[in-house]
């Protein structure tokens, strides 16, 4: 009895630490884009995180030769899960507060049920399907209230959900891989492509993007926000369902719109919230029907 308490009791903390960190990390992220710009910004995210958990892994033993990594789930991580997604998030950031990217992330648990049922062959039921269509009437709120050119970056947030989505749903098909095999690789491919591409595309000033500052941001986002943060995700994912996992989209984007408010003054008002409460009414109603 004593062991299955400590069991859950690693699992609360772990999904708490998650939720705590990722509510944080949109906050991180506009911060961060003062100083460098989208692609390159979110290029050193990863190019940080890869390697600091590479190290990690060095340390624990827990590499495995090349010949023996499961590269289709590397690529599809590189790829989806720290490639499109960051970068649709970075760009949505831009023009779109960091508490609201937030909120319309939130739609991401009706892409994993999607997926799921495409993937994995799980049933959703009509809730699910009504919840999802409360949740695209607070997106369609929110980007109303942004103005024409702002809806794209707006959309932007719920395509990078698009794109985690099917990486989380994936990411449950092959949980059974050690993520100090997968997640290390992954980060690095996807970093040192962003990374490249961006100083080709966006020709960032190179003295704002390495200032103490912005290292700073990449730091944090970087080793928090990505290598603890992802981590964690797997680890829950190895240990409870995928719809447990996927309430944390009702929790972080609580967290995000209240530290964007309270400690970096974003505007919230009245069809804002109208917006964010069809969002996390439509979440919450398909995430407890199944």
């Amino acid at each position: 009895m004593p062991r299955r308490f400590d069991q859950r009791l690693s699992i609360v903390a772990a999904y708490a630490l998650m939720c705590g960190i990722w509510g944080t990390t949109w906050l991180g992220i506009k911060f961060s884009l003062r100083y460098a710009p989208p692609i390159t910004g979110a290029g050193l995210r990863f190019l940080t995180a890869g390697a600091a958990m590479y190290v990690v892994a060095l340390l624990l033993r827990r590499t495995v030769p090349a010949r023996g990594l499961p590269w289709n789930v590397i690529a599809v991580f590189a790829a989806f899960l720290f490639g499109l997604n960051y970068v649709l998030t970075y760009m949505a950031e831009t023009h779109v507060g960091s508490g609201l990217t937030a909120v319309l992330f939130g739609v991401l648990p009706f892409f994993v049920f999607g997926f799921g049922h495409w993937m994995l062959g799980e049933r959703t039921g009509p809730a699910v399907w009504f919840g999802a269509a409360l949740a695209l009437a607070g997106v369609a709120v929110i980007s109303s209230t942004a103005g024409t050119q702002a809806t794209w970056y707006a959309l932007a947030a719920v395509g990078a959900a698009f794109s985690s989505a099917y990486a989380n749903v994936y990411a449950k098909r092959h949980a059974h891989h050690d993520p100090f095999v997968t997640l290390p690789p992954s980060m690095l491919i996807s970093g040192a492509a962003m990374t490249a591409l961006g100083f080709l595309v966006e020709r960032p000033d190179a003295a704002a993007a390495f200032s103490l500052p912005s290292l700073a941001a990449v730091l944090y986002l970087a080793l928090l926000g990505s290598g603890v943060a992802f981590f964690l995700n797997i680890w829950l994912l190895q240990r409870t369902a995928a719809w447990i996992v996927g309430l944390s989209a009702l929790i972080i984007p609580v967290i995000a719109v209240l530290i964007g408010v309270f400690a970096a003054g974003e505007y919230f008002g009245a069809r804002e919230i109208a917006g964010a409460i069809l969002v996390i009414a439509g979440v919450w109603l398909a995430l407890r029907s199944s």
